[in-house]
């Protein structure tokens, strides 16, 4: 049932572009660069990381996220983030709009909890909580 579980998940997770391996300290794990741009007058970085644990014995599913977010430089643009709890689960929505001297640099806009939720779904189809 675990290794079912598991394999639903990655899965799951690879259909949204996110990829989940096995890791020596957790069953799936999630390390990835959501964004990592270089402009002329600096930089801006967003990486997260996930460990998600399946307890086969309490047939429990825990999930342990992190995001890191590095700018350096000079720019003009805005960026946002919009966040929320919703019971036990955080909603976080990630915004940016960068320009540089030479213009647009970039424009990124991610779901972080969108990943939280499809395993959530994937648990909640298997009788896990």
């Amino acid at each position: 049932m675990n290794e079912q579980l598991r394999e639903q998940i990655r899965m799951n997770l690879a259909e949204m572009g996110v990829t989940a391996g096995p890791d020596a300290r957790t069953d799936l794990a999630i390390d990835m660069e959501l964004l990592d741009a270089s402009f002329s007058t600096g930089k801006h970085k967003l990486h997260y990381e996930a460990a998600i644990l399946l307890d086969e014995r309490e047939k429990t599913v825990r999930m342990y996220e992190k995001t890191t977010e590095t700018s350096a430089g000079v720019s003009f643009g805005m960026s946002g983030e919009r966040s929320f709890q919703s019971g036990k689960t955080l909603m976080r929505k990630v915004k940016a709009l960068q320009y540089g001297p030479e213009g647009k640099v970039f424009e990124f806009q991610f779901d972080l909890g969108a990943i939280n939720k499809t395993v959530r779904a994937a648990a909640e189809q298997n009788g896990w909580r």
